[in-house]
């Protein structure tokens, strides 16, 4: 860890949107039928009442408000409830995706203004079950600039993983990650910085009001996600606000990123308004949100944004929030993927049409890690060593950004009940538009499709091999299982996996120890096997 920099949101401003080309995830739920009839499709909310439709075996409910449009006066003021209806509100298309510049790779490919986003989507099984069931809330990843809920498809957890699904949205970019003293300094919320995190942990209450509504239990909600989204698991733990919205959590690639320092926020933040004609500290709040939504995208271009640590929503950044012990303890199934790395090479130079060479290797490296960690870098991890300059890049920020840094979070959080492991299909279906020079492997993202059993942008089933379906059927049924216990073997906190299930022991000081998920041969391997493997060592470095 010791080499790491604050490059790792450049270059995952690049890439992470490209998780989010699961968009059509939210048309599945148009595959409805009426035949259970349509008394179960009408739930009664805090708010109001809607109707919802099926969806396979589940029950789908889409674009329910958790808090009012974050417009006008309430742009960059944390969430408010959302205002009550009358009569029956129609719950079967998916609400705005929130403001951002849209992408063919982000699963929102068209601009958007929109900040009227504050919406949820509720999957159910389709049948009653007559038990209030786990809740899984599901926060998506886009390096905090892109996606939306609607992009996962929820219906195939619920029904096979008899749990309750629920996606959100949240603000993003500026909207939601815009740091500024001048909107702290209105009501002494010092909430700037953080409004897509108040954001998540809004819906994760009305999660705890409505649960019960859709037949759910507010006292075992799992707030889970991936890439940001997995970064935004990790920073909610580490919020005290959060505390008592969610028992456990599941973060997939992405627990201990570095997030944004309140001093680099702030800069950033004058930096955005005097772009915008609002430099006047006095003036700033009122001056920005005077501003049309494109103005703001179009000011902050590519830059990155992340939740804001030093006020009150976020104390501290998450790794030091878990070294200091200052954290949510609740039970975390958290991990990365073999090859998480060879997403980004392969987006940021063969999807360019200029794969990496031993040339531009260096600059590479200075690129994402500073020029001073250069030759430190290029020692452990000499050209010789691989197959092509590509491997090698991926390898680094394989190692150095998702492996290593998981490793660090199993052993602080070993004390709270810590569930670790690698996905390392070595050849999993490729839904991204990507095909390098080299194998994808597992590669950042791919794991999710065998999450959600949909393929990204086609809605479809995934092109798995038998065994392939079978690890994805153990992926599910360990995530729910410790949604449902805290423990992904099952049962009441003992050992013994449910049927078909691999042992999936703890990591302990005691024990550490890392679950492997392959095709045909789930099992555990010693977390000094994994930490070889990665190179931790010369991360941490050589304790």
């Amino acid at each position: 860890m010791a080499v790491l920099r604050g490059s790792w949101r450049a270059a995952l401003r690049m890439g992470l949107g490209l998780v989010l080309v699961l968009g059509g995830f939210g048309t599945g739920a148009a595959h409805a039928s009426s035949s259970d009839g349509a008394a179960a499709l009408v739930v009664h909310t805090d708010r109001g009442t809607v109707a919802g439709m099926y969806s396979g075996d589940a029950r789908a409910f889409l674009g329910i408000p958790y808090a009012a449009p974050p417009i006008g006066a309430l742009r960059w003021r944390p969430p408010q409830p959302a205002a009550r209806w009358s009569g029956v509100r129609q719950a079967t298309q998916p609400g705005s995706a929130c403001a951002q510049t849209g992408s063919p790779v982000s699963g929102v490919p068209a601009t958007t203004t929109s900040e009227d986003c504050l919406y949820l989507n509720v999957y159910t099984p389709r049948h009653e079950r007559g038990r209030r069931l786990p809740v899984m809330v599901w926060i998506h990843g886009g390096a905090f600039t892109g996606g939306t809920g609607s992009d996962y498809d929820g219906a195939a957890i619920a029904a096979k993983g008899d749990v309750i699904v629920v996606t959100i949205n949240y603000r993003l970019s500026a909207f939601g990650f815009l740091a500024l003293p001048a909107l702290d300094n209105e009501g002494g919320a010092d909430s700037s910085g953080d409004f897509g995190l108040l954001d998540q942990q809004a819906a994760l209450r009305w999660v705890q009001h409505n649960a019960a509504a859709f037949g759910g239990d507010a006292r075992n909600v799992t707030e889970f996600g991936e890439s940001a989204g997995a970064a935004s698991v990790c920073a909610n733990m580490a919020s005290p606000p959060a505390a008592g919205l969610f028992a456990r959590a599941i973060a997939e690639s992405g627990c201990l990123i570095p997030l944004t320092s309140r001093q680099a926020g702030e800069v950033q933040g004058a930096a955005l308004a005097a772009s915008l004609g609002c430099a006047d500290p006095a003036a700033a709040a009122v001056c920005l949100r005077a501003k049309p939504a494109a103005d703001i995208l179009t000011a902050e271009g590519s830059q990155s944004w992340s939740p804001t640590d030093g006020g009150p929503t976020l104390p501290l950044q998450p790794p030091q929030a878990f070294i200091a012990g200052r954290y949510n303890h609740v039970p975390l199934l958290q991990g990365t993927n073999h090859d998480e790395g060879r997403f980004f090479v392969a987006l940021q130079f063969d999807a360019q049409g200029s794969p990496l060479t031993a040339a531009g290797y260096p600059g590479a490296l200075a690129a994402i890690f500073g020029p001073t960690a250069v030759s430190f870098i290029a020692g452990e991890y000499p050209l010789a060593d691989f197959a092509s300059p590509d491997l090698a890049l991926a390898a680094v920020q394989t190692d150095g950004e998702f492996a290593c840094p998981a490793l660090l979070a199993d052993r602080l959080a070993a004390g709270s009940g810590v569930y670790g492991y690698e996905f390392s299909d070595p050849s999993p279906p490729n839904f991204l538009p990507l095909h390098p020079t080299f194998p994808l492997g597992a590669a950042h993202s791919l794991e999710l499709q065998y999450v959600f059993q949909r393929v990204p942008l086609f809605d479809t089933v995934p092109s798995f091999t038998p065994a392939q379906l079978v690890l994805s059927d153990q992926i599910i049924r360990y995530w729910t299982a410790f949604a449902a216990t805290g423990n992904p073997n099952g049962g009441n906190g003992n050992s013994r996996p449910a049927p078909g299930l691999a042992p999936w022991p703890a990591f302990t000081a005691q024990q550490p120890q890392i679950q492997e998920l392959v095709p045909g041969g789930v099992a555990t391997v010693p977390a000094a096997d994994f930490a070889t493997d990665h190179r931790c060592a010369f991360w941490s470095g050589g304790s």
